[in-house]
């Protein structure tokens, strides 16, 4: 599963010092994500074949 993320800073070369600054935080987060739901994904499924 591919998941993207596009967005603008604005407020110029601050919003560009703001952007470098969260971007470390915001892809460990996602990644973080992507690996809760993948969790969630497997265990459904192996849920639903011990039904």
């Amino acid at each position: 599963m591919t998941y993207q993320v596009e967005y603008v800073i604005a407020l110029g070369p601050i919003g560009q010092l703001l952007d470098r600054l969260q971007q470390p935080a915001m892809r460990s987060g996602m990644r973080t994500s992507m690996a809760n739901l993948d969790t969630l994904i497997r265990s459904e499924a192996s849920s639903a074949r011990h039904r």
